[in-house]
């Protein structure tokens, strides 16, 4: 999958899209003049936008299609050196992971990322109406983005 950013992009919002695109194993372009109709030349792709100058909101689309909208606060980003593997959810998003290239929290794929000794785990918590999600590799934490439930669209 391809990550990039809106047109004009801050330093929060390209440091942010740049650790989501390593952890995530996505592959992060700069957008530059790029329209949406020319990234829908890539079959799926997702694009961090920002709001007065803060990252605030990933979609993520789909041959060409809107499946995931996600309003977010980012907390502490932090750039680290991880080695290359699959991504796992623990918890219950309200959207699929496998629209992200994750495994899901399912007895298969829990029993998958055992096999596996996965390292990037993405921990979900509920607290309230708010949904905060946990990028973690090894035992430190990458990221964290703290969502609210009326500002997540899933669309399958």
């Amino acid at each position: 999958m391809i990550l990039t950013t809106s047109r004009k992009p801050g330093r929060k919002t390209r440091r942010l899209a740049k650790v989501l695109a390593r952890f995530m194993g996505w592959r992060y372009v700069q957008r530059g003049k790029l329209s949406l109709d020319e990234l829908s030349e890539f079959s799926d792709f997702a694009i961090v936008q920002e709001i007065k100058g803060n990252p605030a909101i990933l979609r993520v689309f789909r041959r060409g299609r809107e499946v995931l909208y996600l309003r977010f606060n980012a907390g502490e980003v932090e750039k680290v050196k991880m080695e290359p593997g699959p991504v796992v959810f623990v918890g219950k998003p309200p959207f699929d992971p496998l629209v992200l290239g994750a495994i899901p929290h399912t007895k298969a794929g829990m029993k998958f990322a055992q096999k596996i000794d996965a390292r990037k785990k993405v921990y979900v918590r509920r607290t309230g109406k708010t949904i905060v999600l946990d990028f973690t590799y090894g035992e430190k934490t990458i990221m964290r983005l703290k969502c609210y439930e009326s500002g997540i669209q899933f669309r399958n």
